[in-house]
């Protein structure tokens, strides 16, 4: 094969978008992902330090994120596939104990 058809074909399989592009988008799904955690890990430590109470509901949706991610990823990557498994096992957890915390306050 040409490098050409190896280019074309390469497209269709990716519904017309560029690898790179494709590669870009994931990368910054993680980034976004890591930010909110980091941004919610301050707003956990500022709850606290204050004595505002903690936001069930905010840590719910970031939780379920991860959850859904990881869960996603397992799916559809077969490297390190009982890692993904384990951690959307252990994030989806934590998403039912947070809308549980939440509902029970």
């Amino acid at each position: 094969m040409k490098k050409e058809e190896i280019l074309e074909k390469s497209k269709k399989e990716n519904k017309n978008k560029d690898i790179y592009a494709i590669q870009i988008e994931a990368k910054a799904a993680n980034v976004a992902g890591i930010t909110m955690l980091i941004l919610a890990a301050i707003y956990f430590t500022y709850e606290i330090l204050s004595g505002k109470g903690t936001n069930y509901a905010l840590y719910s949706l970031i939780a379920i994120y991860d959850a859904v991610m990881y869960g996603y990823k397992a799916i559809k990557i077969k490297q390190s596939r009982g890692l993904n498994i384990f951690t959307a096992i252990i994030w989806s957890l934590l998403t039912i104990l947070l809308v549980y915390q939440y509902f029970r306050v």
